[in-house]
């Protein structure tokens, strides 16, 4: 072998495998030739560099599927969070919808998306908060980034809007959730917002129709009685009343003569049912239906419609309204006197505390106590919604009381009751139970006054639109008919002459009633328009007639000229065409004519 001069030759390294060993050890086994492998260093040095790439890939693979792993349980998560959650325990079927009498609609189930952070899912919480804010910018950050450092699970937002959702969701951020949760949306705010009620969370319907359809889950659907085009006229006009005198508070209703069912109900202030809290808590309570007022002079129409029945009175009777009337230690006045003799019409017409009174004593407590009874105003109202209350009658019912409940004082019924006992006096005697339902399969109904009776209160009743208290409670075409009630308001045992509840209960069309409203305003206050007063004549009667003008064509009313109308109300409705409420035939009790 040739060698460079001045390099020395290495000797060359020689590997005998442990096989090939073994087997030169046994002659008999051994190979003709013994091969043997040799390996160069540089070929040694390549073989551990294969083996370092080799684990430096392992190590890689299994890094790289560790974060895949990872990505895959937060997609899964994300998804699983984005799945609706209908079989989740807190959401059950969907609520009933209600709707008016019409179709339209009052309150329904809306699948909202929800926003949560799951604290211990995330990597910083800082970097979360501070990333969510950019999206929704109302959001605490500060707030927010604490929670999620103490691991807890925040529900963020509970209805975010598709972009809102994607904004989110394009952050990539892990620990986000997307829930579906049901939301109750009522579309006409707060329009009829004491009837239909309001739903709080973990808890359903807690007032109103919204308390009944709880029980009423599924695909069935709550059909209201009242008509929104009536009850927005109604708001509307109760609320100006409201505003005009300064009055603190207000309630007005609708009702159907011949079913008891409520077309409107109002009572003002109210609120929205789709955010309650914001409202305070006076303004979600049912003064219509929860409150007890001492109404005053409607139950005059109460005391002359049961003198007629028992064939005490005519509408000719006369009664002595001159001075003053001693009933026991009471004296009775009143507020502004013919200071004559008058008819039982007459009474009624002009409104006499003492003429009435009179009227009750010959009656008596027992017989005053028994159609007070039979009209529903001495136990709580037979209706759908919860918030009912029963009247408040006084500890001992003698003479004095007899003479007081004559003309509403004494006894604190809700204003639902006074409306409800009205239909009766003027509808042909029947008294009905009140629905918040349309078309009632089943109409309660008892008799209480005869035809001829209901006949005989009607004319009387409009006799104190033309000639008496309610001038201002016309309404041309439809010859309504009524009785003003206004009523101080009690304090320390007695009555407070500058507080009142001045109220309007009527009907039209008066001739063949159809329809019974009542206007209360709270507290009223004299304008100089009004030349100081602040009665229902003044305040009440005027809102009345203002509902009646607007919403009769909605109640399907149309006007009628003087010759119909009043040969109507000497026949008893019969001679009116088109009224749409056929009358009982004609069952008169004996008309009695007595002396003062």
């Amino acid at each position: 072998m040739l060698m460079r001069k001045g390099k020395k030759a290495k000797p060359a390294a020689y590997v005998i495998t442990e096989a090939e060993t073994a087997a030169s050890l046994r002659p008999e086994t051994a190979p003709a030739t013994m091969h043997v492998r040799a390996r160069s260093g540089r070929q040694r040095q390549t073989d551990r560099a294969k083996n370092r790439i080799l684990m430096c890939a392992v190590v890689f693979v299994f890094v790289f599927a560790s974060l895949g792993v990872r990505l895959a349980y937060i997609s899964f998560g994300q998804i699983k969070a984005e799945a609706p959650h209908a079989a989740a325990p807190s959401i059950e079927a969907p609520r009933a919808e209600i709707i008016d009498r019409n179709g339209a609609l009052l309150a329904t189930d809306l699948p909202m998306i929800s926003l949560e952070v799951a604290g211990r899912e995330i990597w910083d919480a800082r970097e979360t908060a501070q990333k969510l804010l950019t999206v929704l910018p109302d959001i605490d950050a500060g707030e927010l980034e604490q929670k999620l450092r103490r691991g807890r699970y925040v529900e963020l937002r509970g209805n975010l809007t598709p972009a809102e959702r994607q904004a989110v969701f394009d952050l990539g951020l892990p620990g986000i959730h997307f829930a579906t949760r049901i939301k109750r949306f009522y579309p006409q705010a707060d329009l009829a917002a004491h009837i239909i009620g309001h739903e709080e969370q973990g808890k359903g319907g807690v007032m109103g129709l919204e308390k009944l359809a709880n029980d009423w889950r599924g695909a069935r659907t709550m059909r209201a009685s009242i008509d929104i085009r009536v009850q927005q006229i109604v708001e509307d006009e109760l609320a100006a009343a409201i505003t005009k005198f300064s009055a603190k508070a207000g309630w007005a209703g609708v009702m159907d003569v011949a079913t008891g069912e409520i077309i409107a109900l109002a009572s003002l202030p109210d609120f929205d049912p789709n955010s309650p809290g914001a409202a305070a808590a006076d303004s979600r309570r049912n003064r219509a239906t929860l409150d007890q007022y001492e109404l005053g002079s409607a139950f005059k129409a109460f005391t002359a419609a049961s003198a007629l029945e028992e064939g005490l009175a005519g509408e000719a009777t006369n009664y002595d309204a001159r001075g003053s009337f001693l009933v026991a230690d009471h004296r009775v006045t009143d507020f502004h006197g013919e200071n004559r003799i008058l008819t039982l019409s007459e009474v009624v017409q002009f409104s006499s505390n003492i003429g009435i009174a009179r009227v009750a004593g010959d009656l008596g407590t027992k017989k005053q106590r028994d159609y007070l009874g039979k009209l529903g105003l001495l136990t709580r109202l037979t209706m759908e919604l919860p918030e009912r209350r029963a009247p408040q009658l006084p500890d001992h019912w003698g003479p004095v009381e007899t003479a007081t409940i004559a003309y509403g004082h004494g006894i604190s019924v809700t204003p639902l009751h006074l409306l409800t006992a009205f239909c009766a006096v003027v509808n042909g005697g029947d008294y009905h139970n009140p629905t918040f339902f349309a078309d009632p399969e089943r109409i309660s109904e008892r008799a209480v006054f005869s035809n001829q009776t209901s006949v005989i209160m009607r004319r009387i009743l409009r006799r104190v639109i033309t000639d008496g208290t309610a001038s201002q409670a016309e309404a041309p075409g439809y010859f309504p008919i009524g009785k003003t009630a206004t009523a101080d308001k009690p304090l320390n045992g007695g009555y407070n002459r500058n507080t009142r509840i001045a109220s309007f209960v009527g009907a039209v069309p008066g001739y063949a009633p159809r329809y019974a409203i009542l206007v209360s305003l709270d507290e009223p206050q004299p304008l100089k328009e009004t030349y100081g007063y602040a009665t229902a004549g003044w305040t009440a009667a005027p809102a009345f007639s203002r509902i009646v003008a607007r919403a009769a064509p909605f109640l399907g009313l149309t006007p009628v000229n003087e010759a119909t109308a009043l040969a109507a109300f000497v026949s008893g409705g019969e001679a009116a065409e088109g009224t749409g409420m056929p009358r009982k035939a004609a069952a008169a009790a004996p008309i009695v004519e007595r002396a003062p």
